[in-house]
C-alpha cells in the first residue's frame, strides 16, 4: 500500500528538518544588543486597527499606554474601521497628544485603516497591531527597534503567546503559539521568516510605503507583507525578548473562522509568491517553504489514515470476538480489543519516531518557556497538543481548502 512508504518518507522528512532547525538556532544564537540611550531610541508609529472592537479596544490601548518608550516618541494611531459598535467612542476617552483617534466611515477592511494610519505616522517606524486585548510587555518596543540599526532589516517579528489558558482548544493554541516562538527564532536565523504576525509586527516606514502600502492580500496582510521583504532580499529579524500575549479562542466555530482566514491567506499568498520557491531565495526557497506545504498535505493524509487504520482494527476485532460467542461490549472485551491495538502500534516503527518527536517538540516547549514567563502547566497543554493538534489541523486544512477554491470570497477580514 502506498500510504505507508508516504507516511514512513514524511516523519524521516520531519524529523530532519525539526533537527535542522535546532542546529540553526545554535549556530546564530540570539544578538545581544547594547542599551541605547532614549535620547537616541526611533520614533515609532503603532497603529491599531479596530473593526467592532468595543470589548477589547481600551485595554489594548492601556496595555500600549504602559510600554516603556519616551512618550514624545511614540505615538499611537487608533484606526476605526466603520464599526458599528461603540469602538470610536470608547477609544476617543483616551485621545490625547500620544494617543490619535480616527473614524472612517465605510468598513473597508484591515489594510485599509494600516495605510489610513501610516499616512498620519510620524514614525520612522511602524508597529501593525490587534485590537482585541493584546497584553504588550512595557520594554517590547525597545528591543524590536535594535535591530533596525541593521539597514537590510525592513521588519521585526515579535514573540507572540497566549498566558493561562482556559480550556482544551485554548490549551492546544497555547503549545501551538509556544512551539511558534522556537520556530519563528529558527527561521530568523537563516532569514526565512515567511510569516509575521499581525498582532504586533514592526516594519521600516520607507519600505512599506516604497512598496505600495499594505494590501488586501486574501485578508493576511502581515503574511503578504513578509513574503513581499522576501522577494526584495531584505531581511526579517525576530526579538524574542518583545513577548506580546494574546487570548486563544475557546469555541470550535470562532476558532474554525480564524484559522479559515490564516489559512486561505497561506495558500494565496504562497501562491502569488511562488517564485520564492526557488534556490535564489536560499534556505527558505529549498527548504522551509517546500517542507510547510508538505507538512500541510502530509498532516492531511496522516489524520485520515490513523483514523481509518484505528477504525479498521476496531472493527476487525470485533468481528472477531464476535464470531467466537464474546460479548463485545463487555468491559473484558473492549478492554482486550484496545490492548491488541497497542501491541500492534507498539511493535512498529512509529512507537520510536513518535517518541522522538515528543522529545523534540518537548525540547522546543522548554527554550520557548524560557523567554515566554507567563504560562500555566504547560506538560498537561502539550498531552492535549499531542493527542487532538493533528485532527483539529486535518479539519482546518481541509475547510480552508475548499474555502479557498470554492467560496474564498465570502471570507471576512476578522
Amino acid at each position: 500500500m502506498i500510504i505507508e512508504p508516504l507516511i514512513y518518507i514524511s516523519i524521516y522528512l520531519g524529523l530532519f528538518v525539526m533537527v535542522f532547525y535546532i542546529l540553526s538556532y545554535f549556530g546564530k544564537p540570539p544578538k545581544n544588543f547594547k542599551q541605547i540611550p532614549d535620547s537616541k531610541l526611533p520614533k515609532v508609529s503603532i497603529i491599531v486597527p479596530a473593526w467592532n472592537e468595543e470589548a477589547g479596544i481600551v485595554k489594548t490601548i492601556k496595555s500600549l499606554l504602559r510600554i516603556d518608550y519616551p512618550k514624545d516618541k511614540l505615538e499611537i494611531i487608533v484606526v476605526d474601521d466603520g464599526s458599528s459598535d461603540k469602538t470610536y467612542e470608547e477609544a476617543l476617552k483616551y485621545k490625547s497628544s500620544q494617543v490619535q483617534v480616527f473614524k472612517k466611515k465605510e468598513n473597508g477592511g484591515k489594510f485599509t485603516a494600516l495605510n489610513f494610519g501610516i499616512e498620519r505616522a510620524k514614525g520612522e517606524f511602524i508597529i501593525s497591531t490587534d485590537a482585541d486585548n493584546l497584553e504588550v510587555m512595557p520594554d517590547a518596543v525597545k528591543h524590536m527597534v535594535r535591530y533596525f540599526e541593521n539597514p537590510s532589516v525592513m521588519c521585526v517579528a515579535p514573540a507572540m503567546a497566549i498566558s493561562n489558558p482556559k480550556g482544551i482548544l485554548a490549551r492546544i493554541q497555547q503549545v501551538e503559539y509556544l512551539l511558534g516562538v522556537f520556530l519563528r527564532r529558527a527561521f530568523a536565523s537563516v532569514n526565512a521568516i515567511h510569516v509575521t504576525p499581525g498582532a504586533f509586527s514592526a516594519y521600516r516606514k520607507s519600505f512599506v510605503l516604497k512598496t505600495g502600502g499594505f494590501k488586501r492580500a486574501h485578508l493576511t496582510e502581515d503574511m503578504e507583507m513578509a513574503l513581499r521583504v522576501q522577494k526584495h532580499n531584505y531581511v526579517i529579524e525576530n526579538s524574542l525578548n518583545a513577548v506580546i500575549y494574546t487570548i486563544a479562542l475557546t469555541k470550535f466555530r470562532p476558532l474554525l473562522i480564524q484559522r479559515r482566514r490564516w489559512y486561505v491567506g497561506l495558500i494565496r499568498n504562497l501562491w502569488d509568491y511562488r517564485l520564492l520557491f526557488s534556490p535564489k531565495y536560499g534556505i527558505m526557497g529549498i527548504l522551509v517553504l517546500p517542507m510547510a506545504v508538505w507538512a500541510i498535505f502530509t498532516s492531511i493524509v496522516f489524520s485520515i489514515y490513523v483514523l481509518y487504520k484505528a477504525f479498521s482494527q476496531a472493527k476487525r476485532q470485533a468481528i472477531l470476538m464476535n464470531s467466537i460467542n464474546f460479548d463485545i461490549f463487555h468491559i473484558n472485551t473492549n478492554s482486550f480489543i484496545f490492548e491488541q491495538l497497542w501491541l500492534k502500534f507498539s511493535t512498529t516503527p512509529l512507537l520510536i519516531f513518535t517518541i522522538l518527536f515528543i522529545i523534540i517538540l518537548f525540547g522546543y516547549m522548554l527554550f520557548a518557556k524560557k523567554w515566554v514567563k507567563k504560562h500555566s502547566n504547560v506538560k498537561y497543554s502539550l498531552i492535549l497538543f499531542l493527542i487532538f493538534y493533528s485532527f483539529l489541523a486535518c479539519i482546518w486544512w481541509i475547510d480552508s481548502i475548499i474555502h479557498s477554491t470554492l467560496r474564498y470570497k465570502k471570507l471576512k477580514w476578522r
